[in-house]
């Protein structure tokens, strides 16, 4: 568990590495079905080609992705390791319901899921998933030219109105994912994916662009708030019944 940004993120690497090949081809290959798809569309699994939202229709992002299922197990023990060294049970209030939503939690933790495909061309602006409570993202192909993942203080946005003049408040986290990595971190914490113009302007030189060779691809996990568990636990026992 390292600090960034003064708050836990937890960077594993090397995560499910037997499973990569059969991601990245069955991906790759549900990829290559959407050639003709609007590009803001076809790069994030979520969309359907008309432009819906696959969470709406109670489709499902990840359907087709070979090992994802997997995959998924191997990501939630990480985030169960993450849970608990972030909130250690208070053994002085309260110990017994934390253990009881712990055990809840480990059974079953709604999450939603989806993958990217990003070119050099592709980038997400600023942003956070304040509806949910943890992010589990995972780098299913991360070269050294792909664009990195930044993390903005939650203080970056305050600071720089209070002082004079500055946007260099140097209050933000880049990291370089590499392929097999698994990032967990707290939901409300703003994230970016620079552009390839972004990255080369603070990172490189002139020199240095070029296309990617192979797309960028992750997932993205985000577990529901542990309060609003109760909705998708009575929801998957009454699908199971």
């Amino acid at each position: 568990m390292k600090k960034i940004l003064g708050l836990p993120i937890l960077h594993v690497k090397n995560v499910g590495e037997h499973l990569l090949p059969t991601m990245q081809k069955s991906i790759d290959t549900l990829q290559s079905h959407k050639e003709h798809w609007d590009r803001q569309k076809s790069k994030l699994s979520v969309y359907t080609e008309s432009g819906e939202h696959k969470f709406k229709l109670k489709q499902d992002p990840m359907e087709g992705v070979e090992g994802w299922q997997d995959l998924r197990k191997i990501i939630k023990g990480h985030v169960m390791d993450y849970f608990t060294s972030t909130q250690p049970i208070d053994e002085d209030f309260q110990s017994d319901q934390d253990r009881l939503l712990r055990d809840e939690l480990d059974t079953y933790w709604h999450s939603y899921a989806w993958y990217t495909y990003f070119d050099e061309r592709d980038s997400y602006s600023w942003h956070a998933h304040g509806q949910y409570y943890l992010i589990a993202t995972y780098y299913v192909r991360a070269e050294e030219e792909h664009a990195p993942l930044q993390f903005k203080s939650p203080l970056s946005d305050m600071y720089t109105t209070w002082a004079l003049g500055t946007k260099a408040t140097n209050l933000e986290e880049t990291i370089q994912p590499e392929t097999g990595d698994l990032i967990i971190w707290p939901a409300w914490l703003e994230h970016q994916v620079p552009s390839i113009e972004e990255k080369l302007l603070n990172h490189s030189t002139i020199h240095e662009i070029n296309k990617y060779k192979e797309k960028r691809i992750s997932i993205t996990n985000c577990y529901v708030k542990p309060h609003a568990q109760f909705l998708h636990t009575q929801r998957n026992k009454d699908e199971q019944e």
